[in-house]
């Protein structure tokens, strides 16, 4: 038996337009199209090797300063084309969780390991606990409560 690339993803390359061209833009979606691409942005998101590590990592020592009168700074580094944009762009929209044109929320979108959805977790609960603004809607760019 023959076995293909396309037969060992889960999805079938040959089939799926990439509706971003491979480019994530770090952009406040204005158009259905931009905001159309970020749903599928959200949805491809493989989040393993370095993309888990660092947003393990980033997650990790937010909640672990949160006591602390000043945070960390974070700094995202790579070779062109590795990746940096794509992650900045989704770590927002996880960390923020706001509901996309639609009603769909940027967690469900994605799969996540568990050690990155339990900071997730516990970022909306320290948020709540703290007193922090809370989810907002997020509709075509204006922000509502």
């Amino acid at each position: 038996m023959t076995i293909t690339n396309r037969d060992l993803f889960y999805r079938d390359p040959t089939e799926a337009k990439i509706p971003n061209d491979g480019v994530a833009k770090v952009i406040v979606p204005e158009t259905k199209q931009q905001w159309d691409v970020l749903r599928w942005e959200l949805r491809t998101f493989v989040c393993d090797g370095e993309y888990e590590r660092g947003l393990e990592k980033i997650l990790g020592t937010f909640l672990v300063n949160l006591a602390q009168p000043q945070q960390p700074a974070v700094w995202v580094s790579g070779f062109y084309g590795s990746g940096k944009s794509h992650l900045v762009r989704v770590l927002e929209y996880l960390w923020r969780d706001v509901d996309l044109p639609g009603g769909d929320r940027p967690r469900d979108l994605v799969t996540l390991p568990s050690d990155v959805d339990d900071h997730l977790t516990e970022l909306s609960s320290a948020g709540k606990r703290l007193g922090g603004c809370g989810r907002r809607r997020d509709v075509g760019g204006r922000k509502t409560q």
